[in-house]
């Protein structure tokens, strides 16, 4: 389990891939969007960007309502 906050940081980056990834373009694939968006708002590698593609964000909101 992640805490909430690496989760949160995980939904952000999955969103930004969501806006910008379009398969089959070269200038628009996971690591231009990672380039252009995430390493200079982040600053971390493309494998770690990688990683939070990976994460299950779907408890997110269930775990923001039982925090509060």
């Amino acid at each position: 389990m992640h805490s909430i906050s690496y989760l949160i940081r995980a939904k952000e980056i999955q969103d930004f891939a969501a806006q910008f990834y379009e398969p089959g373009r070269h200038d628009k694939c996971y690591k231009q969007v990672w380039l252009k968006h995430v390493f200079p708002k982040y600053g971390f590698n493309y494998d770690t960007f990688l990683r939070y593609m990976r994460v299950d964000t779907s408890c997110l909101e269930e775990l923001l309502v039982e925090q509060e």
